[in-house]
């Protein structure tokens, strides 16, 4: 913009000398129509510049480490007018707040949610020699993603199966099944018919399903620098691992807003439940383990170096 006010002033300049070194009527008739055209282009502008919004454009996730960028984007229902503004990233994690650098892009090195939001905006003239504020939009929040990072010392499942069984809820195929009588309500399909036979009464084949434990997943929502995409990358890799074993889990975490528990039965509920904890703040104090965790398998995500 100053730019083009030093370009306006410096025609006005001309256009007054001209005037004063030629004194004729086509001087004075420019001179009068470089001095009106700021406001003419103000009286064009204001329509589009009073519909005019700041909106903030940037993808919703990116993966760890991938440059990703973010811009200042302008609508209006007229002719789009010049517009400037400046945006701010913060860090949801930590808090921390710096003015966004287009040379730069995103901080994308480290897992967590980035709110992307302006910081400041203007709207100007088709000439560029008036500015106002403008509305602003929305902020953007960008998920930066974790990449699975492998845990070699987990936990055997086998101690998550509990010694009771139940009734396979709709039956269907089962490795263990259970004898007993029909009952009205039953399904013909599951009836034991040579059983039958042999006692006189309706035998039914009842699929049995091994009466499981609590599978439970936890983290501390606490860290710096590379601890966060460990953390977050042995959190993705474990509930992958569980989901692949066909293994209903719970993902329970201390955040800066208390305890939360996501439960997981199949990869989409895993990637929101990590989305969801790239938006948290961390907490500053305490241990998810230090409240009582009764489960049959559990696993706690911790963000140590693995061993050499």
């Amino acid at each position: 913009m100053l730019t083009r006010r030093i370009l306006y002033l410096t025609a006005v300049i001309g256009c007054g000398a001209f005037y004063v070194a030629h004194g004729e009527w086509v001087s004075w008739i420019l001179l009068l129509a470089v001095l009106g055209l700021p406001w003419l282009s103000l009286l064009i502008s204001l329509p589009a510049m009073l519909r005019f919004q700041l909106s903030v454009q940037a993808p919703a996730s990116v993966p760890v480490g991938t440059e990703a960028q973010a811009e200042l984007v302008g609508s209006s229902t007229f002719p789009l007018p010049p517009f400037r503004g400046k945006l701010r990233v913060t860090a949801c994690l930590t808090g921390q707040r710096e003015p966004y650098r287009p040379l730069r892009g995103l901080p994308t090195g480290i897992c967590g949610g980035l709110r992307v939001e302006i910081q400041r905006g203007k709207v100007c003239d088709y000439l560029g020699l008036f500015s106002f504020s403008t509305r602003r939009g929305e902020s953007q929040l960008v998920r930066v993603r974790p990449k699975p990072v492998p845990v070699p010392d987990l936990p055997s499942l086998q101690g998550y199966l509990a010694a009771a069984w139940r009734p396979k809820p709709g039956g269907g195929f089962a490795e263990n099944h259970e004898l007993r009588l029909f009952r009205p309500g039953d399904s013909q399909n599951q009836i034991h018919w040579k059983l039958s036979a042999k006692t006189g009464k309706l035998m039914l084949r009842q699929p049995m399903e091994p009466q499981r434990g609590l599978v439970l997943v936890t983290l501390d929502l606490r860290g710096d620098g590379e601890e966060w995409n460990r953390k977050f990358g042995r959190l993705l890799w474990v509930g992958r691992y569980l989901l692949e074993q066909q293994v209903v889990f719970e993902i329970r975490a201390l955040t800066g807003q208390g305890v939360f528990s996501f439960s997981v039965i199949r990869e989409p509920d895993l990637i929101r439940a990590v989305d969801e904890l790239l938006c948290h703040p961390a907490a500053e104090t305490g241990s998810i383990l230090d409240q009582p965790c009764p489960a049959s398998w559990h696993y706690h995500v911790g963000g140590e170096p693995d061993a050499p």
